[in-house]
């Protein structure tokens, strides 16, 4: 009975380790290139061009299911991505700039490196846009190739590569927000600047609602997109201006705990029932909306998004994106695909180490006393892994052509490559 129980508790404890949300991307990205190059790939290519519409009176709106997802679902992503640089830059790795500073600096040898091996390869004049492909990295997935190898993996070098990875993020938002903006609309543009400072003036005067600001961002988001910028941006501009503050002060949230856990104490009887008793139904609902008040906003977005961002909105991104069908003509080995894999492969590794290497001789930076170089390199080859921006830049680029599959299938190699790699050059350098 006890083996069956335990196996029971990590089955079901299973979608809490960190690598899980990595594995169900995989997995999705297997089933859609397996559906993709089968029989049946009308069928998955017909549900990516399904219109989506929404009517209100003589107002009309519709888009395609695969352009909802990626301008659309993947806001979340984004905004998820938004509450955490800001987290990081209060409270996190990225609050003091002399800590922070080793590896951001690696961050941008990791973004330039990449970029100029893929502008090596000879590229026409729109597949040289595809610079930006490969110097991305996908924070999620490289945080769960570096949890498979347990507590052994020294905590500065799990700071170190998250540190980098939020950095990446930055500089990769930045290179949304600058290279794929088109024709600028200067009043729906102004619209979101509007949003964006009533939310910021709210925050300063003490406004705690998530509602009101999830709603808010929702115009954020409607006016970015109008305005002629990505409208994924909308979701980390709304970001920056959500509260860090609780509605509650701590000191006041354990007075006021301790009033209600010494009323349910006081109800007759060992077993309370908020079944029957409305005076301790009453008192735990007291305490559960004292609970939630002590929490910041960002820390009730974050945790609120985290498992929806993860199980869901990344796994049908990667389903949506990824279902490349091979043939004969497929450009496995065209400079788009080769450009792409080696910067992974290669030049975010290279560039990641040198830079690193370039900040200690300089002394603007110092390298972490308890993480060897190798180590180092190792983090470098892991953040090779760039799924997700990767292939989010991809659909920016090149949308549907055929430079879009080759890119994909160097991201797909590369990644895949880059973290298997990565993953050996770490365990070689650990302990037993």
């Amino acid at each position: 009975m006890k083996n069956k129980n335990s196996i029971w508790q990590k089955i079901i404890s299973l979608p809490q380790a960190p690598a899980f949300s990595g594995g169900l991307m995989v997995l999705c990205v297997f089933i859609a290139m397996l559906w993709a190059n089968s029989p049946w790939r009308e069928y998955y290519f017909a549900l990516l061009a399904l219109p989506v519409g929404i009517t209100i009176g003589n107002y009309e709106i519709s888009h395609s299911v695969l352009m909802v997802i990626n301008d659309a679902l993947m806001v979340f992503f984004f905004f998820l991505v938004g509450l955490e640089i800001k987290r990081e830059i209060l409270v996190g790795h990225l609050r003091e700039l002399k800590l922070a500073l080793f590896p951001v600096l690696a961050a941008v040898g990791g973004v330039v490196a990449p970029a100029l091996i893929y502008s090596a390869f000879p590229h026409s004049a729109f597949t040289a846009a595809g610079w930006a492909i490969p110097t991305a990295t996908d924070i999620a997935f490289s945080l769960a190739v570096l949890s498979l190898l347990g507590n052994r993996v020294p905590v500065a070098l799990k700071v170190f590569l998250a540190t980098l990875a939020i950095a990446d993020d930055i500089i990769g938002i930045i290179i949304i927000g600058v290279l794929y903006t088109s024709g600028l609309n200067l009043v729906a543009f102004g619209m979101a600047l509007v949003i964006l400072s009533l939310m910021y003036l709210l925050n300063k005067s003490g406004v705690r609602s998530t509602f009101v600001y999830t709603l808010l961002a929702f115009g954020v988001w409607v006016a970015v997109a109008k305005s002629g910028i990505h409208p994924t941006i909308a979701g980390v501009l709304a970001a920056m201006t959500i509260p860090v503050r609780p509605k509650v002060e701590f000191a006041d949230y354990l007075t006021k705990a301790e009033r209600a856990y010494e009323r349910l104490q006081s109800v007759d009887g060992k077993c309370v029932r908020t079944l029957v008793d409305d005076e301790a139904r009453a008192t735990v609902e007291s305490l559960g909306r004292l609970s939630g008040a002590a929490l910041t906003p960002l820390t009730k977005m974050e945790m609120g998004l985290h498992s929806f961002v993860n199980y869901l909105v990344l796994p049908i991104f990667a389903f949506a994106n990824a279902g490349i069908a091979l043939s004969w003509e497929t450009q496995f080995f065209s400079p788009v695909s080769l450009g792409v894999f080696a910067g992974l492969f290669i030049g975010k590794p290279v560039g990641i180490y040198c830079m690193a290497r370039l900040t200690t001789w300089a002394k603007i930076a110092s390298r972490p006393p308890e993480v060897t170089w190798t180590q180092i390199g190792g983090a470098g080859m892991v953040a090779g892994i760039g799924f997700t921006i990767a292939i989010f830049m991809t659909t920016l680029v090149f949308g549907s052509s055929n430079h879009a599959d080759s890119a994909k299938i160097g991201i797909v190699a590369g990644s895949i490559i880059s973290g298997l790699v990565g993953l050996v050059v770490i365990k070689y350098t650990l302990k037993k």
